[in-house]
């Protein structure tokens, strides 16, 4: 294995999924050209959940060519993927089948492990319960599998015991499987899948399952928040026992926020000090955050602040601006971070849970303690609180920074384009115009006032929605409506389609001096602006903030695929951007 597919491989192992998926990319662009980081990209694609995509891959890579059988049954993986997406019914019944014939046959061939239990995994699910067991018990017999030396054995014989009926057996492999070599959080979240469906489908209740897997599951994913105060060694003590004890019994591993003086600082270093990744989330510039949020309660904080950043596995700048003096910057960052942290815990199967050292008085503004908890909790969140007593929470904050000009507000951005739109000939401008035009100008109207402002030049569409919610719904309709138009009447190949870029941030509002109407400016707009020219026609690419907000917001709907670090028109930067589809809707080849 190459040393990039190692790399690859252990950021899958700790469930982060994002990063393992950007080291396959660069990797193949600088010449590896194995199929070992071929199949990490397609594993990393698969356990996102992009399995069109990753299917796409496996077929052009021919994995299903390979010598080893752990890269060809990744085919049988994404059939079963593809499977389990469908509801109950024949369909279903028929796609499964289809994924247990592709695992059996690897079985047959090679004898391994790994497509065998899947094989019979299947086997159950499809109603061949005889043959489910039959290749149970054989596997069994298998001394690696009899006498597991690694995770991975241990957890293919729990499976293997859990499909012949033998519970208590299965409660002791996977808790001999918890402390052996292996047990990574990528693997324990994939156990955890399967037999919480073969669970399901075996007749276990859920307490009991819940017990079973116990030992195995990979840590929970948190964000946090809590008010600054000023250091008190006593008080501090107090608050970090409440703390430990959370982290503890709820066993997190990954937490994001901000690193604030006081609160945030104090659960940013228990998360450190037991070995879990921090992953920084900060509202804009770094050296205006520390004196906004660090430095005036106290310089000691700036170390430890400072110490946090450094020991940190990622910081993100929800922001790239200085700070305006605008809480809605406060308050954007903390949905960012809930967002990610949401987007994390689904990587692992799991949800997330949030930790506020909070008074439990409300918010009088869009920022802050209170304003964090009633955001997480409006999207159906469980919040822990602790009590953080006797702070001091008088020392002198930073002169308030008010922000010239105009009023300023979080805006969900869309950007549009027709490509082959400036070759059109004079007779194709009507229908164009007619045709193209009016079909988005009728999805605009439908969605009333959930459009805050519209305008248009040329083939170009540029509108701010209400709220990402809303501005996903109308980028995808504008899509739909557009399938079914007949581009043979603009002298164009069937299947061309508008570029859409979208992206959520802070951003100016104001009534626009040219126009008279409401318009929007700022560098989040202008960022916005630089997405479209960089998505495939037909399609929907957002920026991350954007599918953060949608993860914490509307989960239900939305699936953002992740694409990879993108570099952005006319030099604006490389970002990471994401796939907008409906959570039904499979993507189309890329």
């Amino acid at each position: 294995m190459t040393p990039a597919a190692m790399r690859a491989k252990a950021a899958i192992a700790r469930g982060d999924l994002i990063t393992a998926y950007d080291e396959t990319v660069s990797a193949i662009a600088e010449g590896d050209d194995s199929l070992a980081i071929r199949h990490q990209q397609v594993l990393a694609l698969a356990r996102m959940g992009d399995t069109d995509r990753a299917m796409e891959l496996f077929e052009a890579y021919d994995l299903d060519g390979s010598d080893d059988p752990h890269q060809q049954a990744i085919g049988a993986r994404l059939l079963k993927d593809r499977a389990l997406a469908l509801p109950p019914g024949p369909a279903r019944q028929s796609a499964l089948q289809a994924a247990f014939e592709a695992y059996l046959a690897i079985f047959t061939e090679t004898a391994d492990s790994y497509p065998g239990i899947n094989a019979a995994s299947l086997a159950a699910l499809c109603g061949q319960g005889g043959q489910a067991i039959g290749i149970a018990e054989q596997i069994l017999t298998d001394p690696e599998v009899a006498e597991p030396g690694n995770y991975y054995m241990a957890a293919t014989r729990s499976e293997a015991l859990l499909l012949t009926g033998r519970i208590e057996e299965c409660a002791e492999a996977l808790n001999e499987a918890a402390g052996l070599v292996g047990n990574d959080f990528g693997a324990s979240s994939t156990t955890c899948r399967q037999l919480e469906l073969l669970a399901g489908h075996t007749g276990l209740d859920n307490e009991r399952a819940h017990r079973l897997l116990r030992p195995i599951r990979p840590p929970r994913v948190l964000h946090f928040c809590g008010h600054i105060f000023a250091s008190d060694r006593k008080a501090e003590a107090a608050i970090l026992g409440g703390i430990d004890r959370f982290l503890e019994e709820r066993n997190i591993g990954f937490a994001y926020g901000a690193v604030a003086a006081g609160a945030d600082i104090l659960i940013a270093e228990a998360v450190l000090a037991r070995g879990g990744e921090l992953h920084v989330v900060l509202p804009f510039a770094l050296g205006d955050f520390v004196e906004q949020s660090v430095r005036p309660a106290g310089e000691e904080w700036v170390g430890r602040f400072e110490r946090c950043l450094e020991a940190a596995t990622s910081q993100t700048l929800a922001t790239e601006m200085a700070y305006v003096g605008d809480p809605q910057q406060f308050a954007y960052a903390s949905r960012v971070a809930m967002g990610l942290a949401t987007l994390r815990a689904q990587h692992l199967g799991s949800s997330a849970l949030q930790l506020a050292v909070w008074d439990g008085k409300g918010a009088d503004g869009v920022a802050g303690t209170g304003a964090d908890v009633s955001v997480w909790r409006k999207y159906g969140g469980e919040t822990v609180v602790i009590d953080p007593g006797r702070v001091d929470r008088a020392f002198q904050r930073p002169p308030t920074r008010e922000f010239a000009g105009d009023e300023r507000s979080l805006a969900a951005i869309i950007f549009t384009d027709f490509p082959g739109f400036s070759s059109l000939a004079e007779e194709a401008l009507p229908p164009f115009w007619n045709g193209v035009m009016r079909s988005i100008a009728d999805v605009l109207h439908e969605h009333g006032d959930d459009v805050l402002t519209k305008n248009s030049w040329g083939d170009a569409l540029y509108a701010i929605a209400s709220s990402a919610r809303a501005a996903a719904d109308i980028a995808l309709q504008l899509q739909d409506r557009l399938k079914g138009f007949d581009y043979a009447t603009l002298g164009l190949e069937q299947g061309t389609g508008m570029r859409i870029g979208a992206h959520y941030g802070p951003a100016y509002r104001m009534i626009d001096h040219i126009t008279g109407q409401l318009n929007f400016y700022g560098t989040e707009v202008s960022r916005a602006a630089r997405i479209e020219p960089v998505t495939p026609p037909g399609e929907v690419f957002v920026t991350e903030p954007f599918a953060a907000i949608l993860a914490l917001e509307s989960v239900e709907r939305y699936r953002c695929r992740y694409v990879g670090r993108i570099e952005l028109a006319k030099g604006y930067g490389v970002y990471p951007m994401y796939w907008l589809t409906r959570l039904s809707q499979n993507a189309p080849a890329s």
